[in-house]
């Protein structure tokens, strides 16, 4: 007699039967069922490489009755415990029985594994235009990739925002800059030159874009 009255072996290492299922869970399963039953000293449950059966899995063999089980589903553990592996008697309805000898893989579509999703494009600089095309103290709506882009200059700096007015979609370029206020004249709605934040009856800033001078041109970054 050899040193379990019951050993059995789990593929969990497999081409096919760990995509077929959840054969890990299934060692736990069995497991679990044997210590319940007492049964831990001399029902031995192991978990294996690869039996040769590719295709037919998930797969379960039992010794010493050499009983092989294939096809087997989580639902079906219970009953190999309860009538084979405790019982003694196999579950016919699930032994695997193929009539050939030695390896019998048969083709299975397999679960590709995800592809990652393709990293958005980094975000580059966009030309506006050349820095005197803008007056100081003034504004300028600018098309940038089909984008309108207002850009607005002061004695220091240029700054570029959303090319209307949030509140009816005014172009702001037929408004008025003082320096240190953008007004659109439609309904007199302000906003700060530097920080685009709303003033007085505005109830909505302007959206802003990253903005650079570099050798008289400017440039705006469209996406953050």
């Amino acid at each position: 007699m050899g040193q379990y009255d019951r050993h059995v072996f789990v593929c969990t290492s497999g081409e096919t039967c760990p995509e077929q299922g959840n054969t890990e869970n299934y060692v736990k399963v069995l497991r679990a069922a044997v210590q319940k039953a007492g049964r831990q000293v001399d029902i031995r449950i192991n978990k294996a490489g690869c039996f040769s059966q590719c295709g037919n899995g998930p797969m379960i063999v039992v010794y010493p009755e050499n009983v092989w089980y294939a096809g087997v589903k989580e639902s079906d553990l219970d009953e190999i415990i309860a009538t084979h592996i405790i019982g003694g008697a196999p579950v016919e309805r699930l032994r695997y029985a193929p009539g050939i000898r030695g390896a019998n893989k048969i083709d299975v579509e397999t679960k590709e594994a995800p592809k990652p999703a393709a990293a958005a494009p980094a975000p580059s600089w966009k030309r506006v235009c050349r820095t005197t095309e803008v007056d100081v103290d003034g504004m300028k709506e600018f098309a940038v990739d089909g984008t309108g882009v207002l850009i607005v200059r002061t004695a220091d700096a240029c700054f570029a925002y959303q090319a209307m007015c949030p509140h009816e979609a005014i172009p702001l370029e037929a408004g008025v800059c003082d320096g240190a206020v953008v007004t659109c004249l439609e309904h007199l709605w302000q906003f700060d030159v530097r920080t685009g934040a709303p003033m007085g009856d505005a109830e909505k800033g302007l959206t802003g874009f990253p903005i650079k001078e570099e050798d008289g041109e400017v440039y705006v970054m469209l996406a953050r």
